[in-house]
């Protein structure tokens, strides 16, 4: 309480950033004891009343002492229905009657910009709702009747109703009679049901169905059309519990991604830009909002629109996060048969393959309940391809994804906008006129009508709103000397591999392999030994004892032996290796690779939790996995993509982690990952930078492509050693350059939406 009453205003924010709404709550009542005209807390606490806690009989209080305070159709209305939500249904008809007349007198007075209608409508919507409940309670206990006759309102239900000749001319409001003066006999209800041709094929259900429909009581259609109805409605309203919640794996449930979810589906109605602040999961938002849409059957269709980078890793999420089992243009399905392709139900696209002239006819001819679109930003200009096929995509909701918004000028913001709700803006010439400084695209005016339109569909977290504090984050390149041996068969591969006619893809992969350990190399060295001879270098890698990485590895580990660490690798056989030089140490250690059964990741991660001191892993090890347990990665070999090197400490430098992360990477001298890490290390400190920043830095590069790709063309392109040298000190100045226009890019955006659209 000494807290609440030291600074009550500051208690609230900290309260709401904690979620604790019923604390919020408190603080503002002492508030309203302290100053109690003053309406805002009254505001406030309705707000929290009926949108975050949802107790109708906490609102009901405070809108009534709002409804002395002043005169608002709109309070009226929301006190409608929240009597409604209590199933005080005379006395929520009695509030939205008034809120009408208040209306109609003050047709010009809005709060909030809402629409009468809508607002009215809702109300409307929620007493038709609790009364069809009533209803078919009601009907349930077979008491409809006698409540119908005392209920003062007028039922909803519409029954056709047949009368005895004789009784056709009399009132309707008069009941029959027979000669004897006795009341007639009960009226009886005539269903009338449309009926329609339709070629049905119907296989006899089971006796025990037969029996239970043969004991049932017969439905009229009006009763079904409420029925219809309330689950309509039910759907609308009950967006408060998210069913999504309970059908997620491995997934760390944040309280501001679940009221990001809820905000979505309430007020955004499936169009929304999601901006949050790198790191903060918008992929995890977007997939809650996906499964949460298919699972209340709202959507049948989606499809994620990414760079060809994310396409993989998106793919992983949603089968292993959410259950969604998509497709990929990264799969053989997609070169197969591209026209079924883009006919499925689930699909991933890597947007620069969906705009191409093949496949963006394809893409246009179906429709999509649900289109995401990830790293919008790439959205930013209305006279790209790229622009050009979201825009014309046939479409029920969409979701855009980017960090930021705006890159360069406030039109990109306007273009964003433009995809979700066209016209919210006007125009471009009116945009201009009235948000953007004139002379000067980058500056806004009207700042705060700017900021009103932009909260209708603009969601936006940021790291201080959520009190987000992550501990600090060490990192240390090894880089080693080769051994005259594994130097010389590094070099003869290079300088063979240049001499064959092979596929991009199987270059990647060798090169890669080269760098992790002769031992990787060797396995696919012998698979394509046929008319290439590579016999010599198979003979050295044979002959090989020890590598200079095994030896600076098992340093490493000896170090401190009862601290957990995690020893990632991309190859089986680099893992091979590692794994025999713990044994022949007697260190022990468990094993994660992506071929293992679920239940055997589960035993081994157990084990790595519980006392085994060293976890080898391939890239797959611990996706979703909660391994804050352990804070020191060790990195045998390096992806070429900084990306996947990200991913790698983002699994255990996040939200839950208590202690420093400590990372070592271990590169040879001479190596391509040598090259890679020292650009990423000198010119844009990456490992100092926040989880997640690398991917748009990666987005202000000059040079379009996957950045292995664009490694693997320095490689080509080169020569020799000093020519590589001088590719990758150009490739690291603009990374330099792209992380500047990134800063740049933060920068405007942190002055044009400051901490307004948190939610």
């Amino acid at each position: 309480m000494s807290r609440i009453q030291d600074n009550p205003v500051e208690a609230y924010h900290h309260y709401l950033r904690k979620g604790d709404y019923k604390k919020a709550v408190r603080t503002l009542e002492y508030l309203i004891s302290q100053y109690p005209k003053d309406i805002e807390p009254v505001l406030e606490i309705i707000d929290l009343a009926v949108n975050r806690l949802w107790e109708p009989e906490l609102a009901r209080k405070w809108l009534l002492r709002l409804i002395r305070m002043r005169t608002s159709w709109m309070d009226y209305a929301l006190l409608g229905k929240v009597e409604a939500q209590m199933d005080n249904l005379h006395r929520a008809r009695e509030y939205l009657s008034t809120a009408k007349i208040l209306q109609k007198k003050h047709p010009k007075v809005l709060l909030d910009k809402t629409k009468p209608r809508e607002l009215i409508r809702d109300v409307e919507d929620t007493i038709k709702y609790r009364e069809a409940l009533k209803l078919r309670q009601e009907l349930e206990t077979g008491t409809a009747g006698e409540v119908s006759a005392a209920r003062p309102e007028k039922t909803p239900v519409k029954r056709t109703v047949s009368r005895p000749k004789q009784a056709t001319t009399k009132k309707a409001d008069k009941p029959s009679r027979t000669s004897a003066g006795e009341p007639s006999p009960p009226l009886t209800v005539k269903i009338e049901i449309p009926a329609c041709r339709v070629p049905v094929k119907v296989d006899p259900p089971a006796h025990d169905i037969l029996t239970a429909l043969a004991g049932a009581a017969t439905t009229s259609l009006d009763e079904l059309r409420l029925l219809i109805d309330y689950h309509a409605l039910s759907i609308r309203s009950g967006f408060d519990e998210l069913l999504c919640l309970s059908a997620m794996n491995d997934v760390d449930r944040y309280w501001y991604q679940i009221e990001t979810v809820k905000k979505v589906l309430k007020r955004f109605h499936g169009r929304v830009l999601l901006g949050d602040e790198v790191g903060l999961g918008k992929t995890i938002e977007a997939g809650m909002l996906i499964k949460e849409y298919l699972l209340r059957g709202m959507v049948r269709n989606v499809l994620i629109l990414t760079p060809a980078s994310l396409v993989s890793q998106w793919q992983e999420e949603m089968e292993m996060k959410f259950g969604i089992p998509f497709l990929s243009t990264d799969s053989p399905d997609f070169t197969k048969n591209p026209e079924t392709f883009w006919k499925q139900r689930f699909l991933i696209a890597s947007l620069g393959t969906a705009r191409s002239d093949r496949n963006m006819p394809l893409v246009l001819a179906q429709f999509y309940d649900l289109v995401v679109v990830d790293e919008a930003h790439h959205l930013r200009n209305r006279t790209t391809k790229a622009w050009k096929l979201v825009n014309q995509l046939q479409k029920r909701f969409i979701f855009l994804l980017t960090a930021t918004p705006i890159q360069n000028n406030l039109i990109e913001l306007f273009n964003l906008i433009t995809l979700l709700k066209p016209g919210q803006f006007k125009t471009e010439k009116v945009f201009r006129q009235e948000y953007v400084a004139r002379g000067n695209l980058k500056k806004p005016v009207h700042r705060e009508r700017l900021q009103e339109l932009l909260r209708e569909v603009m969601i936006r977290n940021t790291r201080s709103a959520i009190d987000l504090k992550l501990p600090k984050r060490f990192a240390t390149t090894l880089r080693l000397e080769p051994s005259a041996l594994e130097g010389k068969i590094y070099e003869d591969v290079g300088a063979h591999l240049k001499t064959l006619n092979l596929k991009k893809p199987m270059l990647n992969m060798l090169l890669r392999e080269a760098g992790s350990s002769p031992f990787a190399l060797r396995e696919s060295l012998l698979k394509l030994r046929g008319d290439n001879d590579f016999g010599e270098i198979i003979a050295m890698i044979d002959s090989l004892e020890e590598t200079s990485k095994g030896k600076a590895l098992l340093e490493l580990v000896q170090k401190n032996p009862a601290e957990k660490r995690i020893i990632f690798t991309q190859f089986l056989k680099s893992m091979d290796h590692v794994t025999a030089l713990l044994k022949r140490r007697g260190i022990p250690f468990s094993t994660f690779r992506g071929d293992m059964t679920a239940r055997a990741k589960d035993e081994a991660i157990g084990r790595f939790k519980a006392d085994t001191p060293v976890l080898v892993s391939t890239e797959s090890g611990g996706e979703g996995r909660n391994l804050q347990f352990c804070n020191t990665i060790i990195n045998f070999d390096l992806p070429w993509n900084p990306m996947r090197i990200e991913q790698r400490i983002g699994r255990l430098h996040r939200i839950g982690q208590t202690r420093d992360v400590f990372i070592f990477n271990l590169s040879i001298r001479g190596t391509i990952e040598d090259y890679i890490m020292e650009i990423l290390d000198s010119k844009i400190n990456m490992f100092e930078m926040v989880i997640g920043e690398i991917e748009p830095i990666l987005g202000h590069l000059e040079e379009e492509g996957d950045f292995d790709d664009l490694i693997l063309d320095i490689w080509m392109r080169s020569a020799n050693r000093e020519g590589m040298k001088e590719q990758f000190g150009k490739l690291g100045d603009e990374l330099a350059a792209a992380k500047q226009s990134y800063l740049k890019t933060q920068t405007l955006d942190r002055e044009i939406f400051g901490e307004d659209y948190e939610i």
